[in-house]
């Protein structure tokens, strides 16, 4: 295949690849709390075979590296709802999933659950500092949580401590589903953050940015594509030329 055609293509699935993300990011700008996500590109140079100097031979490719998260805090948005908390700073809430695995998210919409366990709006049991699910007791309604994450109530006193934990390195968080991470390295107890009760984090993405990341991206799409067709275009009038001669 010619060099220059697989450069355009190397390049048209990049673009796809991008494309990709941008629509994720723009289909979750009402989500609880999601990160703005971005693909990560590098050049791979190969050199090939010929007679012409080793500076032409080289000749570069577009590689997807992976994808980047942007974990900046979202807008906060007011609810009035005593089980909305939104997290300001660094940190995620400790959760456990339904097949018992621990994971992290920053999606404070919480509810209770039939048998009074304070659960995140997908069903995920939040985790208290001592690695045990929060039960609420029974027809308490006067909720407070304040901001170092600690529930009490007026009746009880307290009652349980949120979990807040943070990664030395925030890239080892693999996405595993309705907004939840999970990590091969240990959390450490997060402390510079503050929880805001009666409010939850909003996306961090901005439609503008990535509307306009879009149509930049369509229009470079566009343009290899029509890069592509002309190249066909050109070996199949050379075909025929030499077709003729023969």
């Amino acid at each position: 295949m010619d060099t220059t055609l697989t450069i355009a293509l190397s390049h048209q699935v990049a673009r796809r690849r991008q494309m990709s993300i941008i629509a994720n990011n723009i289909a979750n700008m009402s989500t609880t709390a999601f990160k703005r996500e971005n693909v990560m590109f590098s050049q791979y140079v190969k050199e090939v075979n010929g007679s012409l100097p080793k500076s032409v031979r080289n000749i570069s490719y577009v590689q997807d590296l992976g994808v980047a998260r942007n974990m900046k805090d979202g807008h906060l948005e007011t609810t009035g709802n005593l089980f909305d908390i939104a997290l300001n700073g660094d940190g995620m809430f400790q959760v456990k999933r339904g097949n018992g695995d621990l994971a992290y998210t920053r999606n404070g919409h919480l509810a209770l659950s039939p048998d009074y366990t304070l659960i995140t709006s997908t069903g995920q049991e939040i985790m208290d500092q001592s690695g045990k699910s929060i039960k609420i007791p029974p027809r308490i309604t006067n909720i407070k949580i304040a901001e170092d994450g600690t529930i009490s109530s007026p009746k009880t006193g307290q009652i349980a401590k949120l979990n807040v934990v943070r990664f030395t390195n925030e890239s080892s968080l693999k996405k595993i589903g309705e907004n939840m991470f999970n990590s091969d390295a240990p959390p450490l107890p997060a402390t510079n953050y503050h929880i805001i009760q009666g409010m939850i984090e909003g996306s961090n993405v901005q439609p503008i940015i990535e509307l306009t990341r879009m149509i930049e991206v369509s229009r470079s799409y566009i343009e290899t594509a029509k890069l592509i067709d002309n190249l066909q275009r050109a070996r199949s009038r050379a075909i025929n030329l030499l077709g003729k001669v023969g």
